[in-house]
């Protein structure tokens, strides 16, 4: 498929050009490998931080090597020497230069983390030129103590515990304490070769990584959040593009349950980029001129919502058993939206409305017929829903800027904040479980681990190996970095002992390939550290993978390099990542449940915001953008949940069934809300048009009906609330109070918006039903005393 490298602000969000089903299976154009890029990274933020990482720290490595040459920092005079004396002090030399680089190195590389977390451009420049006042004051600490190793010890395990509890303060608090434990740890490593006297060399050296980082983000990397947002923009056309490229494939074989996983990922993945764009729109100066927000956010969620449901029904359809002619005209219209061809899309649309109307006319359809007819008329919509978004990107837009665009999720780094929000809200509240009554401020819970796992690891660590114990620190340590409970963190762990596997086997390798030749050293360097970070997000293990490289480079120009220092290595990782998982299990835990607790209970809050707006404004009013904002809301609170669950999936237990029962009836949930706000616009669209249409004579019975969902999903959300016991709570079924208004109604055989909206409303309440039994809580009906329950 075509990709939308050049899109105007009218056409974001809608798919370029792509490929007829024959040809999506011919050798992908240099275009479509384009999309492909823009599709797997939206916004580009893994290849510019990957980038950004490799031309800071190779300006960093050259600028250090240069400063020491002109300055002579840290070297020793050679001339003059006895060859034994020479050769060891060019060794000593060469060690120092590469310690000198090295502590550049560091510098660029946080400052690179701390560009898409820090809020403000000017704010971003102040805080990296201000990374070198707690290196430096790191580095005083670790060469004032590093000749006494009790307290060298206590000081760093101080730090680390403390630099938890700074995160309390943000960005600076974060970076201010990651800093001061490498300025720490690198004194405490130098101690050994040097005196306090160094810190007059190593100050410099830091001054000057921080210029080289501040000049590369000024120079190559200055954020712009118009251009941001431009990316971010493409990449949704990119996924646009997938989704229907693996609805297409659905159709074709219904059956293949990899390429249904595929559409439902990418289903996901899109309302993922659409969520960023609307954060990226948030952003002052981000919009291009002549557009607005607002109508920048209309444009992407209505785009979004036609292609998902178009993608959805598609699968459906290809599983119910439709005629020939039906499903040579899905596929048309499919493979018009690939050829981003509204015309065509329109045309094979209106073709299945007229095969559906002569459908209806013949005789009566079992239930079986009656449901694929719906799902075709469903389908057939959206088709015409994208269609018309296509012709006229702004025809529906939203012209009143009275208020100022909010948008519903923040970003945390350049991505969506996954489960950190709902961690540190569990992290506050007490569980129903006796084991998780302590209440902890997030900060303060990571604190107290990682002084017990840094204790732990320097301890057995020592034991292992008095000198190379740090390995089983770091490996500690980082297990607690972005892992918000206790099964992120031990699976981060894990994942940490397979990374440095791995990186042996291949660190040891190019050690023996390389050799001491610098050059090609640096190079291995930044590759290895530049893949690391891009595919960091695909998994960490790739991150270690990359980092035991360089660590195996960086012993072999310090002149230490054995195969069994790479073993110990390992072994040391493996000795911190045990400890760490030991802590995080037994140390005021974290419980991945108590965390998909809170994640359900926002779900379940958002569900009844949007349903409740969309059933008010079929009987009353309710502005397009309050529904719009709410639907926001739910898009969030569900990539929260799903984010939070993720830790959950193949799970021995029944982790692994909360997983498959909450996600599922999650994602159906969110559907049916989706539709149910859909057909209420058309609703109101007609209501506008003829006072005598839509649900207004059924009002009495519609506010009822809404009254007791709302009540029912607000049961669902108090279960889930601090120190409730969810099973004591019961879920009462409202889908007879909807079918009762269905029937009743002169168009109770026609397929018409006020038909569909009521059939949604009772699909929803069975799925939120399914998510409330997967939640722990009892569930009955409402014209029955009988309870159901998962566990029954």
């Amino acid at each position: 498929m075509t990709g939308a490298v050049s899109q105007s602000p009218a056409t974001a969000g809608v798919p370029e050009p792509g490929p007829t089903p024959a040809a999506r299976r011919t050798r992908p154009s240099h275009a479509e490998w384009i999309d492909r890029v823009l599709a797997s990274d939206p916004g580009l933020n893994r290849l510019r931080m990957a980038l950004q990482v490799v031309v800071s720290i190779g300006a960093a490595l050259l600028a250090e090597r240069l400063f020491v040459h002109v300055t002579g920092a840290l070297q020793q005079p050679v001339r003059g020497l006895p060859a034994e004396l020479a050769a060891a002090a060019t060794a000593g030399n060469h060690a120092m230069l590469v310690m000198s680089m090295m502590v550049g190195a560091m510098v660029c590389m946080m400052a690179t983390f701390a560009a898409p977390m820090v809020p403000t451009v000017g704010r971003l420049y102040l805080t990296i030129l201000l990374m070198p006042i707690p290196m430096i004051a790191g580095l005083a600490i670790g060469l004032a103590t590093g000749r006494n190793r009790p307290l060298a010890l206590a000081i760093l395990t101080v730090i680390l515990a403390g630099g938890a509890y700074l995160r309390r303060f943000g960005t600076w608090g974060f970076f201010g304490g990651q800093l001061l434990f490498m300025g720490d740890f690198m004194g405490f490593f130098l101690g050994s070769r040097v005196d306090f006297t160094t810190i007059n060399w190593l100050a410099p050296e830091v001054c000057v990584g921080a210029a080289v980082a501040a000049l590369a983000q000024l120079l190559l990397f200055h954020p712009s959040r118009r251009r941001t947002l431009r990316r971010i923009r493409r990449s949704f056309a990119g996924r646009a593009n997938a989704l229907v490229d693996s609805a297409l494939d659905v159709l074709d074989d219904p059956d293949d349950r990899r390429a249904l996983r595929r559409l439902q990922r990418r289903t996901v993945r899109l309302n993922e980029t659409a969520l960023m764009v609307d954060a990226a729109i948030g952003a002052p100066g981000a919009v291009p001129d002549g557009t607005t927000a607002k109508q920048l956010h209309q444009l992407v969620f209505d785009a979004e919502q036609a292609l998902a449901n178009m993608a959805r029904f598609a699968a459906t359809l290809g599983r119910s058993g439709l005629n020939d002619g039906d499903q040579s005209l899905v596929r048309m219209a499919l493979a018009a939206v690939g050829r981003h061809d509204p015309a065509e899309a329109q045309q094979s649309a209106q073709l299945l409305f007229e095969r559906l109307h002569r459908a209806e006319a013949r005789t009566p359809a079992d239930d079986a017929s009656r449901q694929r007819r719906v799902i075709v008329h469903r389908f057939a919509s959206s088709v015409q829903d994208w269609a018309q978004i296509a012709a006229n990107p702004l025809r529906n837009a939203a012209t009143n800027e009275d208020s100022e665009f909010i948008p519903s999720v923040a970003l945390v780094g350049g991505w969506l904040p996954g489960s950190t929000m709902v961690s540190a809200s569990a992290s506050s509240e007490r569980g129903p479980r006796r084991r998780d009554r302590v209440r902890l401020a997030p900060n303060v819970r990571v604190a107290f681990q990682i002084a017990v796992a840094v204790s732990g690891s320097i301890v057995i660590g020592s034991i292992l190996s008095e000198r190379r114990f740090y390995w089983a620190v770091i490996a500690a340590f980082v297990t607690f970095m972005g892992a918000n409970n206790a099964t992120e963190q031990v699976r981060k762990g894990l994942l940490r002992v397979l990374g440095t596997l791995v990186g042996v086997f291949v660190g040891s390798l190019l050690a023996h390939v390389i050799g001491h030749h610098t050059d090609l050293a640096v190079i291995v360097v930044l590759v290895s550290i530049g893949l690391g970070i891009y595919l960091l997000r695909i998994s960490y293990a790739f991150m270690v993978i990359g980092i035991t490289v360089m660590v195996s480079q960086l012993y072999v120009q310090l002149g230490e390099y054995t195969d069994s220092l790479l073993r110990l290595r390992l072994e040391e990782t493996a000795i911190g990542a045990a400890v760490a998982i030991v802590t995080v299990l037994v140390v005021f835990p974290l419980r991945s449940w108590q965390v998909v607790r809170v994640a359900a209970r926002g779900h379940a809050e958002a569900v009844q915001a949007l349903v409740d707006s969309t059933l008010r404004r079929v009987t009353g009013s309710c502005a397009d953008a309050e529904l719009r904002s709410a639907a926001r809301t739910l898009d969030a609170a569900h990539q929260t949940l799903i984010a939070s669950l993720q830790p959950l999936r193949g799970l021995p237990g029944p982790g692994s069934k909360v997983h498959r029962g909450l996600r599922s009836a999650a994602d159906a949930s969110v559907h049916r809300a989706r539709m149910m706000l859909r057909e209420s616009g058309r609703i109101a669209m007609r209501d506008g048009e003829d006072t005598n249409a839509g649900l207004r004579s059924d009002a009495v019975a519609l506010d009822a009906a809404r009254t007791h969902l709302s009540g029912s999903l607000q049961v669902i959300a108090d279960a889930l609330t601090e120190d409730h016991v969810a099973n004591e709570h019961v879920y009462t079924r409202s889908a007879s109070l909807f079918d009762v208004i269905a029937t009743r109604r002169a168009d109770a055989d026609l397929i018409t918006p006020e038909q569909l909206l009521l059939r949604d409303a009772r699909l929803l309440d069975e799925s939120m039903a399914a998510f409330a039994a997967a939640a722990d809580l009892r569930v009955r009906a409402l014209d029955t005393d009988a309870d159901t329950h998962a566990g029954r």
